[in-house]
C-alpha cells in the first residue's frame, strides 16, 4: 500500500468493532491484502455513493424546487411583495436556520449514527408536502425555516460517514459523484420532473407549483424511510460487507494513520479546539465563495434563462437541463484528476480560471446566444470547486471528531455565501444581472487567491514538519495525549 499521504485518522467514540474483530490487531503497519481490498472497495462503492448520492440528490431537489415553482407563479399566488422583497426574505430564512443546526446535527450523527440522517431527510421531505398547502407569506417563511433546519445537517452528515469508508486521496473523486451528481442531476431531473408536474392536470385540489412540492415531497419521505433500514454508521458494522471485509474497511484506513485510538471526548472546549486551524478557516472562505454562485444558480437560474427568449415555462426549465449536464461531467473529470495527482488546490485554480471568463462574458456581452453559452461556462467552470474543498479540508483534519466539526463549521460558515446569493438576482437586474455576475467574477477570483494561500501554507507547514520544527509537541507528553494531537502530530502530512 501506498503510504505517501500518511496522516492522522484516529477513531472516536462511535461504534466499536464487531466483536469478531480484534481492533488490537490493527495499526498503520497493517498489511492489507491488495484483491481483498479490491473488493471491498468495489462493494462500499456499489453501495455507498448510490445512497448518498440519492439521499443528497432528493435534498438538493427540495431545496431548489423554489426556483421551479417560482418560475410557475408561486410569488404571484402566495402574493409575495416584490419591492418588500419578500421572497428574497423567504430564502434568506432557510439559509439561517440551515446554519444554526450543522454542527450540533453532526455532533448528534456522531453520536446516534446513520439513522440520524435518515431522520433528517424523512424531515424535510415533510416539510416539502406541507409547501404545497401554504397560501401566503408567513407560511412561507415557516416552511422556508423548517426546511432549513432538517436540511442543514444533511451535507455534513453525508460528508462525515463517506469519510469513514474511504482513504484520504480516494474520498475527494467520491465526495464529487455524491456532490455534484446531486445537485446537477436535481437540476436536470428536477427542472424535467416540474416540466411535467406542470402540465395541465392537477392532484386533487393541488394545482401548478403545488404539484411539485407535493410529488417531491411524497418522493423523498418515502426514500428517507427506506433508509432506516440500510444507512450505515462505520465500516466495521457495515451489513452488506462480510466479516471479512469489514476488517479489511477498517485495517485499510488505518494505513493512513499516525496514531491509532486517543480519540478526545466530545466537550464544548474539545469542539472549540477543532476550529483552530488556519487550513480550516481557509477552505471555509473559499466553499462559502463558491456557494454564492451554486446557490444563486440553482435558486436563479430558470429566472435568469427566461429573460434570454421569449420562452414558455415548460421551456425555459427545459433549458436549464444542459448546464447541470455539462457541469456534471466536468465535475467528475477534474475530480478524478485530483484522485490521480493527490493534489487539490492546483485543480481549483485551473478550474476556477475558466469560470472567471464565462462570468466576464456574461459582463462584456448583450447577444443573448454568448450569454447562454456564458452560463455554462461559468457554472461549469465553478462546480468542481465544492467537493474538492470539502474533500480537501476533511482529509486534513486529523482526528475523527476534528472531521465531525470541521466538515459541519464548512458547510455552517459558508452559507454567508448562500445568503448573498438571494439578494444579487433581484428582478430590477434583468436580463443581464449585472450586479450578481460582478459578484460571480469577484467570487471565482477570490477562490484562485486563497487556494493558492493555502496551497503555500501547507507546503510550509510539511516542510516544518520534515525539517523537525514540530518535533517538540511530543516532548513531556503521554501516549495518550500523544495519540490526541491529530493533525498537529509532527508525523502527520497535510495533503496539497
Amino acid at each position: 500500500m501506498d503510504t505517501s499521504d500518511r496522516g492522522s485518522l484516529e477513531k472516536g467514540d462511535g461504534p466499536r468493532l464487531h466483536d469478531s474483530i480484534n481492533h488490537k490487531t490493527f495499526g498503520a503497519a497493517s498489511v492489507v491484502d491488495p484483491e481483498l481490498e479490491k473488493r471491498t472497495l468495489r462493494k462500499v462503492d456499489w453501495v455507498i455513493l448510490p445512497l448518498m448520492t440519492l439521499l443528497f440528490l432528493l435534498n438538493y431537489i427540495d431545496r431548489t424546487a423554489i426556483g421551479n415553482a417560482n418560475v410557475a407563479g408561486l410569488s404571484k399566488d402566495l402574493k409575495l411583495s416584490v419591492p418588500k422583497y419578500e421572497y428574497n426574505i423567504g430564502l434568506m430564512v432557510f439559509f439561517i436556520l440551515y446554519i444554526a443546526v450543522e454542527i450540533p446535527s453532526n455532533l448528534a450523527l456522531k453520536k446516534y449514527g446513520g439513522k440520524w440522517l435518515s431522520l433528517l431527510v424523512i424531515g424535510f421531505g415533510i416539510v416539502s408536502i406541507a409547501t404545497a398547502f401554504i397560501h401566503n407569506f408567513a407560511e412561507f417563511v415557516v416552511m422556508r425555516g423548517l426546511l432549513g433546519a432538517f436540511e442543514g445537517g444533511v451535507l455534513p452528515a453525508i460528508a462525515f460517514l463517506m469519510s469513514r469508508f474511504y482513504r484520504r486521496h480516494e474520498f475527494v473523486l467520491r465526495l464529487a459523484v455524491m456532490q455534484q451528481l446531486g445537485p446537477n442531476l436535481s437540476g436536470a431531473f428536477g427542472g424535467l420532473l416540474a416540466a411535467g408536474l406542470l402540465g395541465d392536470f392537477t392532484i386533487g385540489s393541488v394545482v401548478s407549483w403545488r404539484k411539485i412540492f407535493l410529488v417531491e415531497g411524497i418522493l423523498t419521505t418515502a426514500i428517507g424511510f427506506a433508509s432506516l433500514l440500510i444507512v450505515p454508521t462505520h465500516p466495521s458494522t457495515a451489513n452488506f460487507l462480510s466479516p471479512e471485509e469489514r476488517i479489511c474497511a477498517v485495517q485499510r484506513l488505518e494505513v493512513d494513520q499516525v496514531t491509532v485510538d486517543g480519540e478526545e471526548p466530545i466537550s464544548f472546549a474539545s469542539v472549540m479546539r477543532q476550529l483552530k486551524s488556519i487550513n480550516l478557516w481557509l477552505t471555509a472562505t473559499i466553499y462559502a465563495f463558491v456557494l454564492i454562485i451554486v446557490q444563486g444558480t440553482g435558486l436563479f437560474l430558470p429566472t435568469v434563462i427566461r429573460t434570454l427568449g421569449k420562452f414558455t415555462t415548460v421551456e425555459t426549465q427545459l433549458r436549464t437541463v444542459s448546464v447541470y449536464a455539462v457541469g456534471c461531467i466536468w465535475a467528475l473529470l477534474v475530480s478524478y484528476g485530483c484522485m490521480r495527482t493527490r493534489r487539490h488546490g492546483v485543480w481549483i485554480i485551473m478550474t476556477n480560471c475558466i469560470a472567471v471568463v464565462g462570468y466576464i462574458l456574461f459582463l462584456a456581452t448583450t447577444n443573448k446566444a454568448v450569454l447562454y453559452f456564458a452560463v455554462h461556462l461559468g457554472y461549469a467552470g465553478l462546480i468542481p470547486t465544492g467537493p474538492i474543498v470539502l474533500a480537501w479540508c476533511t482529509s486534513n483534519a486529523g482526528s475523527e471528531l476534528s472531521r465531525v466539526v470541521s466538515v459541519a463549521f464548512i458547510a455552517s460558515y459558508s452559507t454567508w455565501g448562500s445568503i448573498l446569493s438571494t439578494w444579487i438576482y433581484l428582478p430590477k437586474y434583468a436580463p443581464r444581472y449585472i450586479p450578481g455576475n460582478s459578484v460571480n467574477v469577484a467570487a471565482v477570483t477570490m477562490n484562485v487567491v486563497l487556494t493558492a494561500i493555502t496551497v503555500m501554507y501547507i507546503r510550509g507547514e510539511n516542510k516544518k514538519r520534515d525539517l523537525g520544527e514540530r518535533d517538540h509537541r511530543l516532548v513531556g507528553k503521554s501516549t495518550e495525549e500523544i495519540n490526541r494531537l491529530g493533525r498537529h502530530h509532527p508525523a502527520y502530512r497535510m495533503m496539497e
